[in-house]
């Protein structure tokens, strides 16, 4: 072996077990990376902060290491994809401009058929903003909002606008304005994100035909915001912890022929507000331990409420005032109160008596939001069953064909009969006083 052959050998054997260590400033910028690159290349970042704005008008994909950083100028956004057919994975993205009459963002999308997969958004305006952009996949990503300014002047998480045919999954959002802000946006599938600690979790308008499966929405000021918005389904998603005077599970505003099925609304102000929306079905849900477990407004109509369980709400049913105009049961199948002492002698799941429930503290409440202060106080419930024994009128439901899970505890009956006799006794207390005036 000469001697040039071994110093080569020795050479590779250095090298294998202590790699050159790059620093930062001897990396080349992505800007160049991408100036040197072929449509199709695969640009494999190291583990530096590249503190640049970066355009992508290539089909390439960029991948991060473990600690790679893009770091924006503070001026624009971050990332902007001009190209059809981008993958970005793997990268921590930050500092993007914070001016909001601009819509700057972490990623900016502008081109179709993108993969946005496994990244790290922070201390941006909007996270992930799509303009007029369809067929991409957002998966797997982490949006933190940037915390140091007012929730309100902060961006969404992820933002659509005139974007259709997306796939949102199984993202992170948290401390945005809004968690997915949709507008003229339709067609998208939105599945298994977290979205949490923000102003709505979601935030909907014009925007009909999508889909949502296996979300969760908590600790926001609200859950799902829909307005001005048709045809949308939601399936198996979870609504919780929303505890603001105005915070709800979700909110139907303007909006008609939407599918609720088989979702968790748990612990908000309100599980369920709905005004001027028409024709929706609302089945299987569990709506229950709400302050209020459906608002319902007289002017939602030809809707649609069948086997759903609502329960240990702490005011069961509410409205505006005004004649109720929904279906309580279909097909012979009504819902499960937990406020209706069932009889069920043929044993058939079905009650032989029907659920009335005549919201008497809702026309309050419309009145006078305040009202909602009084929500957790034990004289709500006697309040409530007064009312019903006198015969209020304004807003008075009627389930034909309740059902039942169980039947109530003889604690849970001997409760009932308290109240009753307590409204009784003071009802006559009220008639002696008043009979000699």
């Amino acid at each position: 072996m000469n001697r040039k052959f071994a110093a080569v050998l020795i050479g590779l054997f250095m090298f294998v077990l202590f790699p050159v260590s790059i620093n930062a400033e001897d990396a080349p910028s992505i800007k160049q990376l991408l100036e040197e690159a072929s449509k199709g290349d695969v640009i494999q970042l190291k583990n530096h902060v590249y503190e640049e704005d970066v355009l992508i008008n290539k089909k390439v994909t960029i991948k991060g290491a473990d600690e790679t950083v893009i770091k924006g100028t503070g001026n624009g956004d971050v990332i902007t994809l001009l190209q059809d057919g981008v993958t970005l994975e793997n990268l921590t993205i930050t500092n993007s401009g914070s001016i909001l009459d601009y819509d700057y963002a972490g990623i900016k999308i502008h081109s179709d058929e993108n993969n946005v997969i496994d990244n790290k958004i922070e201390n941006s305006l909007h996270g992930i903003y799509l303009n007029k952009s369809i067929e991409n996949n957002l998966i797997g990503n982490t949006i933190t909002g940037n915390q140091t300014i007012n929730q309100s002047r902060r961006g969404n998480g992820i933002h659509l606008f005139h974007s259709s045919r997306n796939k949102i999954k199984q993202n992170m959002i948290n401390a945005a304005r809004d968690g997915i802000y949709f507008s003229f946006a339709e067609h998208n599938q939105i599945d298994r994100n977290h979205i949490t600690n923000n102003r709505y979790g979601l935030h909907y308008m014009y925007s009909d035909y999508n889909d949502f499966f296996q979300n969760q929405f908590y600790e926001n000021v609200g859950g799902a915001a829909i307005m001005y918005s048709d045809y949308i389904t939601l399936k198996e998603n979870k609504f919780y912890d929303h505890h603001g005077l105005q915070s709800f599970g979700i909110l139907l505003q303007t909006s008609n022929d939407i599918e609720l099925t088989n979702n968790q609304i748990h612990f908000n102000q309100k599980g369920i507000f709905m005004d001027q929306s028409n024709r929706n079905v609302i089945k299987k849900n569990q709506i229950t331990n709400n302050r209020i477990g459906l608002d319902i407004w007289a002017s939602s109509v030809d809707n649609t409420f069948t086997n759903n369980l609502i329960s240990q709400n702490n005011l069961t049913y509410s409205s505006n005032g005004g004649q109720d105009r929904n279906a309580w049961s279909e097909n012979g199948i009504g819902n499960a109160w937990s406020d209706h002492n069932v009889v069920d002698l043929d044993q058939n799941g079905i009650a032989d008596n029907p659920f009335i429930y005549a919201p008497s503290y809702g026309k309050v409440l419309s009145d006078q939001p305040l009202g909602a202060l009084f929500l957790d106080s034990p004289a709500l419930r006697i309040y409530e069953k007064w009312n019903q024994l006198v015969g209020v009128e304004d807003g008075k439901l009627k389930d034909p064909n309740p059902i039942h899970v169980k039947q109530k505890t003889l604690s849970s009956f001997l409760y009932e009969l308290l109240i009753i006799l307590i409204t009784a006794g003071c009802l006559g207390v009220l008639y002696k006083r008043f009979k000699h005036v």
